[in-house]
């Protein structure tokens, strides 16, 4: 065996990954720049929800669903309405989403009694692996499972993790595709709720 040509090899597998995680943050970064800032001033009234149209972008309604949950309850989005929510897909079998488990665990200890629900749609597992995985990582927060990927498909999600933050009003605010590395880059996130 030449490790000379596996260690060439191990060194440009690194490389493409690094590109394709800093290209996917330039693309985070280029999509959420292109939101036009507020005037100073007094705020304008926004609409009412359901007023606003419902969709998967940045201003309109998230739209509702209901999935069961790995503790044997049942997880409707509307019933939320009233609190800000951040909705994470992942799944079990997805390396990048690991990376943030950590975060999200650290936020759901800083926020679990505040108005910010922490809700992680486990898609594409089935509820064992999901349950597994909750348990042995200590996750106790809200996590719906969807094996077909019904409600994944609902949200367009192209690619795990994504993350919706949902205002009190059950509008859209911001959407991240790809992993938070830190509490730091959600709750940066979060001010898009005010």
């Amino acid at each position: 065996m030449d490790f000379s040509k596996l260690n060439r090899l191990l060194w440009i597998a690194l490389a493409v990954i690094i590109v394709v995680i800093a290209a996917a943050a330039v693309a985070d970064r280029v999509m959420h720049s292109a939101v036009p800032a507020t005037a100073a001033g007094p705020a304008a009234e926004p609409p009412a929800q359901s007023e606003v149209k419902t969709g998967t972008k940045v201003g309109l309604a998230a739209p509702d669903f209901t999935l069961p949950t790995t503790d044997d309850k049942e997880f409707k989005l509307s019933d939320y309405r009233g609190k800000n929510v951040i909705l994470n897909f992942w799944a079990t079998w997805c390396g990048p989403c690991r990376l943030e488990i950590p975060a999200f665990k650290e936020l759901h200890e800083t926020y679990k009694d505040g108005d910010t629900v922490l809700v992680a749609v486990n898609s594409l597992d089935n509820l064992d692996s999901a349950l597994y995985y909750a348990k042995a990582n200590g996750l106790d927060f809200i996590i719906p499972v969807d094996p077909r990927g019904v409600v994944s498909g609902l949200y367009n999600i192209r690619g795990m993790p994504t993350t919706y933050f949902i205002n009190d009003k059950g509008i859209i605010t911001s959407i991240k595709i790809g992993p938070f590395i830190g509490i730091n880059e959600i709750e940066e996130r979060m001010d898009s709720f005010k």
